[in-house]
């Protein structure tokens, strides 16, 4: 469970990618996101050290990525839960930045991804690279940014699934026509 439903988190700078794109922050992030979690707990879950997932606690506490929804009492000391801040992330950078906000997109689905021989939907991937006007191309990137809010949108109970896309221009030889 998030802590702020219908919460949506825009990231807007090259280090809110890098807190996120740590493989150890983004599985803390994917527990975070079925429930909250003390760092005790994350240790045991991730198999790590309380220090380590401390630190990484600190950094994504420290990016707006999550916050303290509990503090309880246990034996001499108080317990901190963490929970996710938002229901839905967004990346939106703008201008130059030393991180290409659509390399990072499918870096961070690969990151994300469980393994070929978990995928319900193996025969659904599809890659294509094709000639057509610019404006053609910006009504597909549209009806894709429609069908990914719309997925966005879907909560529930049972596993949790990715959906990564985009409309781009290639970097293919002879490209431009």
């Amino acid at each position: 469970m998030t802590a702020n439903k219908d919460q949506e988190l825009v990231l807007t700078g090259a280090e809110q990618l890098k807190a996120i794109a740590d493989p150890t922050r983004t599985k803390i992030l994917q527990v975070l996101d079925d429930r909250p979690a003390s760092a005790k707990q994350l240790a045991g879950l991730l198999d790590m050290t309380h220090g380590k997932v401390g630190h990484h606690l600190k950094v994504l506490k420290r990016h707006g990525l999550i916050e303290v929804v509990e503090e309880r009492p246990v034996r001499a000391v108080t317990e901190k839960l963490y929970g996710l801040t938002y229901d839905r992330l967004r990346i939106r950078l703008s201008g130059r930045s030393d991180s290409d906000p659509l390399v990072f997109l499918f870096e961070q689905a690969a990151r994300e991804v469980a393994p070929a021989a978990e995928q319900p939907f193996a025969e659904r991937r599809r890659l294509y690279s094709v000639r057509m006007p610019e404006a053609r191309a910006a009504e597909f990137a549209e009806r894709l940014e429609t069908l990914a809010d719309e997925f966005a949108a879907s909560s529930g109970v049972g596993p949790m699934f990715g959906l990564a896309g985009a409309v781009y221009r290639t970097s293919v030889p002879g490209g431009q026509s």
